[in-house]
């Protein structure tokens, strides 16, 4: 596996600069190209979160590139947090950066994002249209909307999306977490015992989401 520190801007009139890091597997030509998206920086959330880096890591071993970055505010990255209004400019930064490289399949893009970065990550897929397959890890029912973007008339939906949730989760509501599944064509897995952290399941929720799309 090949590490490398990155750098980009989010898509903005300001000069927002991103830091990342971009992981590929060694060797390997034009690999599919993959976001990470990390949970809710008031929470501690960044892009060296647990789960994040372990999902990196089985992802490359099943032939993916994974770009892990820190949102606006968070580590080294500049501008502020603005609690999710203009962060999705900066998973397009992200998308473009890894599109500019030229060395990397991003016609098949994957995003995955956790927490607060399910729900960044999945307004910007559907207003993009670029992510062909996506997972959504703990996606925050209660306290967030992830609903009023998708009744947009350019909303793009994904062709291939995973949710998944702890059975335990504190920011969890059954129905609506079954409704997102329904309008998005999703499956959903439950991952009995776990709760919103996941704390000691980071390693199945990485083979879930990389078996999900070997398949």
């Amino acid at each position: 596996m090949h590490q490398e520190r990155v750098s980009f801007y989010a898509d903005c009139v300001e000069q927002i600069r991103l830091e990342g890091i971009l992981e590929m597997p060694a060797g390997a030509e034009r690999a599919p190209a993959c976001i990470l998206c990390h949970p809710h920086p008031i929470g501690g959330g960044s892009m060296y979160v647990p789960l994040l880096e372990i999902m990196a890591r089985v992802l490359v071993a099943h032939g993916w590139a994974c770009l892990r970055f820190n949102f606006r505010g968070v580590g080294r990255s500049g501008g502020v947090p603005t609690g999710g209004l203009c962060e999705v400019e900066d998973v397009e930064g992200a998308y473009q950066f890894l599109r500019d490289r030229g060395d990397l399949a991003t016609d098949d893009l994957a995003l995955a994002g956790w927490s607060f970065g399910a729900w960044i990550g999945l307004r910007w897929a559907v207003k993009a249209g670029r992510s062909h397959r996506m997972a959504l890890v703990s996606p925050p029912m209660v306290g967030f909307d992830f609903f009023h973007f998708l009744d947009a008339g350019e909303a793009v939906i994904p062709g291939d999306t995973l949710i998944v949730s702890g059975s335990y989760d504190q920011f969890n509501d059954v129905g609506k977490l079954q409704e997102l599944a329904s309008r998005l064509g999703a499956e959903l897995r439950i991952v009995e015992g776990a709760d919103h952290f996941l704390f000691g399941y980071e390693q199945e929720i990485a083979e879930l989401v990389a078996g999900h799309w070997s398949e």
